[in-house]
């Protein structure tokens, strides 16, 4: 199903295809082409973010974030690289319902796509989840991100992690004044966590 596959292999797939799949440099770049948008705030946003990131991996931080590229071509257009494995809470939440007839939270679709707790492959999505929720939290705090949902914020299908995406409302621009959170986290998240007293909550 190639709806499904992975992105590393379908990257092989299409580079044996390609006429210049043999170059070191060929790369596979998927994208979205928008109108109608003014991407240049969200273009200065993860410029910072990717500056912010540097920091963290300069100083060895555990701290995990996901730049991606975003570029605006005119006033109300621009192209976005699609993140590939990733889905938003919204999204998963809503295939979640569909499948099972009833709602089901975050903690639902770790132990279903992770596996059982106790597992290591559970406990790495867990630990991503903490070093990405951390990161983002201070980049929303930092950059005043606001506007921040559950189809904006999405989970990395491979290892568990937190991407947030959508960036129109930073350092106060369009102030959206009903948010006074300095950044996102839901009561499913914190489950997850173990709860507020739990370790990982609790894992810096």
């Amino acid at each position: 199903n190639r709806r499904s596959e992975p992105l590393v292999k379908q990257e092989e797939r299409v580079r044996q295809s390609s006429a210049y799949g043999h170059f070191k440099t060929w790369k596979m770049l998927k994208v979205i082409v928008k109108s109608g948008d003014d991407l240049r705030s969200e273009q200065f946003a993860m410029q910072l973010i990717e500056t912010i990131d540097l920091i963290f991996k300069k100083r060895k931080l555990k701290l995990k974030l996901q730049p991606y590229d975003i570029l605006s071509t005119g006033v109300n257009c621009g192209i976005v690289e699609f993140i590939s494995d990733a889905m938003s809470i919204d999204y998963i939440k809503k295939k979640m319902l569909e499948k099972t007839g009833r709602d089901m939270d975050l903690v639902d679709f770790y132990r279903i796509r992770f596996g059982s707790v106790k597992s290591q492959t559970y406990k790495n999505a867990i630990n991503n989840l903490v070093d990405s929720l951390a990161a983002y939290s201070l980049v929303c705090y930092i950059l005043q991100i606001k506007d921040r949902h559950n189809a904006n914020i999405l989970i990395n299908q491979n290892d568990g992690g937190l991407v947030h995406i959508d960036f129109g409302f930073i350092l106060a621009s369009r102030l959206l004044n009903f948010e006074t959170a300095p950044f996102k986290i839901t009561g499913d998240i914190i489950r997850l966590l173990g709860g507020l007293e739990g370790k990982g909550f609790n894992a810096g």
